[in-house]
């Protein structure tokens, strides 16, 4: 067969062969997802996106405070993490922050909206106190705040008989709390924290105890109340409670959580503050005075807000992914973050970005369809994800933009064969 009628045929099977299998089999849409990685996004809106290794390397902490007790710590409530420490493991006395356990197991035992029965043993615990009677009816509502609040010893020892039956029982409740929640440097002799033989705890079981108790809404209402009054049975006036936490109303992030003081204890704070999305407890044991212990535990707080910065991860209308366009040959619908993402991470945190979506547009497909995501994550830990949707409206291709398509293709490709 001479060239020129080879050439020919070829021509003619191009021209009719061809375009009819490209138009019973028209580009496929790809079902699964394609993910992309990319950098963490750049701190400020307007500044270049930079590596994970970038960020690490420009990152200056502050200077962590000088605390003056002789055991403190903070820590970040939400991850666990350790911010600060001093002689942490040391066991202490802890003086009224011993009301922390006898609250939450008082809170969990006792209804609060019933009542209870003010006891002699209870009115004669002694030193500081919400004033119990003997044979008192109080709500049990107002008798945890008057131990949380008040501090009331008294307020104590009538939790743990009502709970418990007597004392002793409910000091073996405590000490087997303390067990399950692993505070391994914690023994309990007492319900108030006035100072007795085998009576401690260390610095990091405080916090532990101080930020499992504030997951329960009751309690952190609690602590974070600066005054309260209450109604007092049989007498004119109200049950005034003014909180021995004076941080609370004075400095605007301090939540909560529990005060103490004996001679062998020192000034003790269980501190707790809350600010952009940080959720710290702190805690000073051991301090020469309230003013000081109160100076401690403002530093800490403040140390560890310091730490963290609140970040925009993903803009709303970024750009993040582009996908091909099914029958359009040099067009594609880009994708786009619906909404943007904020998080608040810590200064030596890096973010990874994982982009996942379709190998190519499926039409038709609406301006703001969901089609896929990113998600941005610290390590494994994912921080937050965003729904990446199209920029534009497409609609389903007609025959002709079928027919455009595929002679676009079928020129290109005659035009590869002569080149």
């Amino acid at each position: 067969m001479s060239p020129p009628y080879r050439a020919v045929l070829i021509l003619v099977f191009a021209l009719l062969v061809l375009p009819a299998a490209w138009l019973v089999a028209p580009p496929a849409v790809a079902v699964g997802t394609t993910s992309t990685v990319l950098p963490a996004p750049a701190e400020a809106a307007g500044e270049a996106a930079y590596s994970g290794e970038a960020q690490a390397a420009r990152v200056v902490l502050p200077d962590a405070p000088s605390v003056g007790a002789p055991a403190a710590i903070l820590i970040n409530t939400d991850d666990g993490r350790v911010l600060f420490e001093k002689n942490a493991d040391v066991r202490r006395a802890m003086a009224s922050t011993t009301k922390i356990m006898t609250g939450l197991l008082g809170l969990e035992h006792l209804d609060y909206k019933g009542t209870v029965t003010a006891s002699q043993n209870a009115c004669d615990t002694g030193e500081s106190e919400m004033w119990l009677e003997v044979g008192e009816v109080v709500p049990v509502e107002q008798l945890l705040y008057g131990l949380m609040v008040m501090s009331g010893n008294d307020a104590a020892t009538c939790v743990a008989e009502s709970v418990a039956g007597d004392v002793a029982a409910f000091v073996d409740m405590m000490n087997r709390r303390a067990e399950q929640l692993g505070l391994t440097n914690t023994h309990f002799a007492n319900p108030h924290g006035l100072d007795a033989e085998g009576h401690y705890a260390s610095a990091r079981d405080l916090a532990t105890l101080g930020a499992y108790a504030m997951q329960s809404s009751a309690f952190a209402e609690m602590v974070g109340t600066a005054s309260i009054t209450f109604d007092w049975a049989g007498h004119a006036v109200k049950r005034e409670m003014a909180n021995h936490n004076k941080l609370l109303g004075s400095v605007a992030y301090v939540t909560g959580i529990k005060t103490g003081y004996t001679g062998n204890a020192g000034y003790c704070l269980v501190g707790s503050g809350s600010q952009d999305g940080v959720n710290l407890v702190s805690v000073v044991m051991g301090a020469m005075t309230s003013p000081a212990c109160n100076e401690d535990t403002t530093k800490l707080l403040e140390y560890g807000f310091a730490l963290y910065k609140k970040q925009t991860l993903v803009e709303a209308g970024t750009v993040l992914a582009e996908v091909p366009i099914p029958y359009e040959v040099d067009r594609r619908l880009q994708l786009v973050a619906d909404e943007p993402l904020v998080r608040t991470l810590h200064l030596e945190e890096t973010v990874s970005q994982t982009v996942e979506y379709p190998e190519m547009a499926p039409l038709p497909v609406k301006a703001g369809q969901a089609l896929g995501k990113v998600v941005c994550m610290v390590e494994d830990k994912v921080v937050g994800e965003v729904s990446l949707v199209a920029a534009t409206t497409l609609a389903r291709p007609t025959l002709n933009d079928k027919l455009s398509y595929y002679w676009a293709r079928f020129s290109g490709w005659l035009q590869s064969l002569v080149s």
